[in-house]
């Protein structure tokens, strides 16, 4: 089957919504959003209001705008929350590996699992040191002409965060076992959270859709956990990763306020629809976010 839709003008999209019983009560705001974010982009957001190929009764081209928005305003609070956790287990996972292997350990194969990928991770280091504009960077091969690469508190400055959680998940028992203490959690969860925190960082970043999605790389929920055991919450959702990130937060920085932030936005957002972000039986974010009680001490 051959495709063979055309592209239409953002009048002709404006139009399409129409004859589909959108209501649009201003047109030439809602012609400035489909020329800036896109008809397509809108479209995903559109769903929730939607029954089958037509709008529910009612629904106005600003309900679309205003979930968009929302979502909009999730992601940067979830990178926000992302940003304190990765710089916080750079901090740790640089700490351990060179007091157990020194600046340059990170070089040799031996100190890290089979398993690791390791002559690639060098093959990607290298590319980042070699495009590094950091003055770190720059200062160290100004200095230090006889090494090939930078000590390993320079080089985890340059990785990515998923590089980063590779090198935790390869690292030796011992030195995961320490990081992972330090955050309150098994290191086989702390390895998994750390995969499943990139994974949505890389999603924020890319601006794709957050509210109502099902997560391709789940959090695990660690039984032992008398809070986050207790939940019952689908660890494919939001709610899951949400859950994650207050219980790192609140390790890392005791008293951020950064939880009830995004509580109060979904408190401020009575349009958004709770089912899709898998809060379960909790009736609110707000809810679930007192759920965790009293800030824990690190």
């Amino acid at each position: 089957m051959d495709y063979r839709k055309p592209a239409l003008t953002f009048e002709a999209q404006l139009q399409q919504l129409k004859d589909r019983g959108l209501d649009v009560a201003d047109e030439p705001a809602a012609l400035q959003w489909l020329s800036q974010v896109s008809y397509y982009r809108l479209s995903a957001y559109s769903l929730p209001f939607r029954q089958s190929d037509r709008f529910a009764p009612g629904t106005d081209f600003s309900d679309i705008v205003a979930l968009y928005d929302f979502d909009r305003r999730l992601r940067l609070l979830m990178l926000d929350a992302i940003e304190r956790i990765e710089v916080s287990v750079r901090t740790a996972l640089t700490y351990d590996l060179a007091h157990a292997h020194g600046p340059f350990g990170h070089v040799d194969h031996r100190n890290f699992a089979p398993a690791f990928r390791h002559a690639r991770f060098m093959e990607e280091l290298a590319k980042e040191e070699a495009r590094a504009k950091e003055t770190f960077a720059e200062h160290f091969r100004a200095k230090y002409t006889s090494e090939a690469h930078l000590p390993i508190w320079m080089a985890t400055e340059l990785i990515s965060f998923g590089a980063l959680s590779q090198l935790y998940a390869h690292a030796s028992p011992t030195i995961r076992r320490s990081v992972a203490s330090r955050y309150g959690v098994q290191e086989s969860v702390f390895g998994n959270w750390l995969h499943a925190l990139s994974y949505v960082r890389n999603l924020c970043a890319h601006h794709k859709r957050l509210w109502n999605r099902e997560l391709a790389i789940s959090p695990m929920i660690p039984r032992n956990d008398r809070v986050l055991s207790r939940l019952n919450i689908s660890n494919r959702r939001f709610a899951a990763i949400f859950a994650v990130a207050i219980h790192l937060i609140r390790r890392i920085a005791p008293e951020s306020t950064w939880a009830e932030r995004v509580g109060d936005l979904f408190g401020d957002s009575p349009f958004v629809p709770l089912p899709p972000v898998g809060f379960g039986a909790f009736s609110s974010a707000r809810q679930f976010v007192q759920r965790f009680g009293v800030r824990e001490q690190p």
